[in-house]
């Protein structure tokens, strides 16, 4: 062990029990009654040095592991039948064809295709890793597979799944992380992926897999793993030397910041920021208002301003927004005239020449327009839009307000409606499935702005496959357009933090890390 290794090891992880010990600034990983580190490989992190955050504590499955450190190892030792690209269009890896009717899908797995110990890939190890899943409600593909019936191994290279209810984008779900079945209680599943783990008693490393399906990989041949149990270790062990790569949320109630030469590689998420309305108010249940609101805010300065260019503007709930025009008319950019007009429209006018809008209210009186949004306080950038969104609606004469609460109170005042707007977070699935937000009796339809044209257009859309997908889509969007029952604001981007030359010619996907890892060229 060089002394130059040994000492810079030694205080690292002195500084990481310094920051162990106060308050994190991004949220824990792991788990917390376990702070024992272990011993890693340690390196000079000089050239050519690659390693990665790694925690000790938990077995490593790609579907039944928790701790968010080791989802980015995951992502190098696991594959699914598809990876999904920059625009969450799935490409296929461990799937060869495919043939779905919506309901009941057969995929045949590509050949030659091996785990680390050599052992063929069979159709039975991908049915085992979708019931693992199915049945573990803290995997984060639990609710992925929520609809799948029954799946199970037609043969050793075709697997048959059949769905609840018709769902023709499926394949856009099955980047679900495969492992060798029976290999669970091993420290690592055995997987398919580009590297392979190694050990030497405590001490743990990666190295290319030579059997892998893809060809060999030699841009580099060691991977340390450097044992990590809380973000803020991350953070420093990054600035160190020692972690090299690693995801980070900007858009956060306490985001992670990470000093000195680092590369950043921005992707898409399904994350979506909204306005949601209390279509149970007036005269808030009227389409026009809210077609009104959105019209009446600058998205684009958003994502460029208060998001920090971390953000796509969207007003629809699905990302990539469809190119404007064609099929798709709509547009994300500001036009206030028209939402004055959507507003004269339904009665809505400033009647006594105070700057303020004003509305028929049930007692037959003028009652002003003056909305009070919720958000949570403890995200400075909800607030920030929140303050801009208010100043853009002050422009035409709505006159809201924000209460800012922290999250509990805020989550109590959401679940007793007492809002005409909220501002809110979720992140959908990666189909885009809208269902839950904006479907009748959805968990996170908090407004209840249900339509039942909207459930049935829904479902055609979801059923919908080839040319007639498209027409779907579309008819779902003009209703989606016309009736807004929540007002989207942006998709928040994800950030890939990469030291400072390490890797030439490299790509982030929304769910990997090592999605173009045969085109890596040493930096």
């Amino acid at each position: 062990m060089k002394l130059k290794a040994l000492l810079k090891r030694t205080l690292a992880l002195a500084m990481a029990a310094a920051l162990l010990s106060g308050c994190t600034i991004t949220e824990r990983i792991g788990r917390e009654e376990d702070d024992g580190q272990g011993q890693t490989q340690p390196s000079d992190g000089g050239p050519g040095y690659f390693g990665l955050a790694y925690y000790a504590s938990e077995k490593v499955n790609p579907v039944l592991s928790v701790s968010k450190i080791n989802r980015i190892l995951v992502e190098a030792l696991y594959e699914g039948l598809f990876v999904l690209d920059g625009s969450f269009q799935p490409q296929p890896v461990l799937c060869k064809t495919y043939t779905g009717d919506g309901t009941t899908w057969t995929f045949t797995l590509k050949d030659g295709v091996t785990f680390w110990s050599g052992e063929p890939l069979r159709a039975s190890d991908v049915a085992y890793t979708y019931k693992a899943a199915m049945k573990t409600p803290e995997s984060l593909y639990y609710s992925r597979l929520s609809e799948v019936k029954s799946v199970e191994a037609m043969s050793d290279n075709e697997v048959r799944i059949v769905l609840k209810s018709p769902n023709a984008a499926l394949p856009a779900l099955l980047d679900i992380p495969i492992f060798r079945e029976g290999t669970e209680n091993g420290d690592f599943s055995e997987g398919t992926g580009p590297y392979q783990p190694q050990s030497d008693g405590s001490i743990r490393w990666l190295v290319p897999y030579k059997g892998w399906h893809q060809g060999a990989l030699d841009t580099f041949d060691h991977i340390d793993l450097v044992s990590t149990v809380r973000a803020d270790a991350v953070v420093y062990s990054f600035e160190t030397g020692d972690v090299s790569l690693t995801r980070a949320d900007r858009i956060s109630a306490a985001p992670a910041t990470f000093k000195g030469a680092v590369e950043v590689y921005q992707t898409r998420t399904s994350d979506l920021h909204y306005l949601g309305v209390n279509c149970t108010r007036a005269p808030y249940q009227v389409a026009a208002v809210r077609q009104a609101v959105s019209y009446a805010f600058d998205r684009a300065r958003l994502c460029t301003t208060q998001l920090q260019t971390f953000a796509d503007p969207a007003v629809l709930p699905v990302n990539p927004q469809p190119e404007p025009g064609g099929a798709f008319l709509y547009s994300v950019e500001q036009d206030q005239q028209r939402a004055l007009k959507l507003l004269a429209d339904v009665g809505v006018t400033d009647t006594n020449g105070d700057g303020v809008l004003d509305y028929a209210a049930a007692d037959g009186k003028r009652a002003p327009l003056t909305p009070v949004i919720l958000v949570n306080s403890e995200n400075t950038y909800k607030v920030a839009v929140t303050q801009q969104i208010i100043a853009d609606l002050e422009q035409i004469g709505i006159r809201a307000t924000m209460n800012a609460l922290p999250f509990e109170q805020y989550q109590e005042a959401l679940s007793k409606g007492e809002y005409d707007f909220y501002y809110g977070e979720t992140i959908l699935s990666p189909d885009f499935d809208v269902r839950p937000l904006i479907g009748t009796g959805g968990a996170l339809n908090f407004g209840v702005c249900q339509n039942g044209m909207t459930d049935g257009l829904i479902a055609q859309m979801r059923a919908a496959g080839g040319d007639a997908r498209v027409d779907a889509q579309r008819t779902f969007y003009q209703q989606f357009l016309s009736t807004m029952p929540i007002i989207p604001i942006a998709f928040t981007r994800g950030q890939v933090i990469a030291r400072g030359g390490l890797i030439e010619g490299y790509k982030a996907a929304p769910y990997s890390m090592f999605i173009n890892v045969k085109e890596w060229k040493a930096g």
